[in-house]
């Protein structure tokens, strides 16, 4: 049971990065990527409005499908193993997420970021749990209380 956990993490990570990865703008040669990519995979970096405002549509539609590829996964496998079927954060996000089109969570996101500029310092994740799925939720992560700003 440990490795079919272990195996759930890494098919997710795996996703999430090839969605990530596959979201870099072009640039120019002489222009500095807006995400640091000498890291490597050592650190992941945090997605923010700086940089989600400098991507191409494409890169922004491509980063959401990443994120929904990881909560389907999660999800599937779940379905197949209802021993690990939890209330944490994917299950959360897609309970707020259920229905909504991609295209919608994009311009929510871009709409966020313009009219909050100074919040372009904020993870675009962070973007889409305050704004999008906690206001659908009824309780929390692991069925917590949605109260104030503690974080959930």
């Amino acid at each position: 049971m440990n490795i079919v956990k272990t195996a759930i993490r890494f098919c997710c990570v795996l996703s999430l990065v090839a969605g990530l990865y596959g979201t870099a703008p072009a640039i120019a040669v002489d222009e500095k990527p807006p995400v640091d990519t000498t890291k490597g995979l050592m650190e992941m970096p945090v997605l923010t409005g700086e940089v989600w405002q400098t991507l191409q549509p494409d890169a922004k539609f491509t980063f959401i499908w990443g994120v929904g590829h990881v909560v389907t996964i999660e999800e599937n496998v779940s379905q197949r193993h209802p021993e690990l079927k939890r209330q944490g954060f994917s299950t959360k996000l897609a309970e707020g997420l259920r229905g909504v089109p991609m295209k919608a969570i994009i311009q929510d996101i871009d709409s966020y970021y313009r009219n909050n500029p100074n919040d372009l310092d904020l993870p675009v994740m962070r973007v889409i749990w305050t704004q999008l799925v906690k206001p659908k939720l009824k309780s929390g992560i692991a069925d917590r209380p949605l109260a104030g700003s503690s974080g959930q």
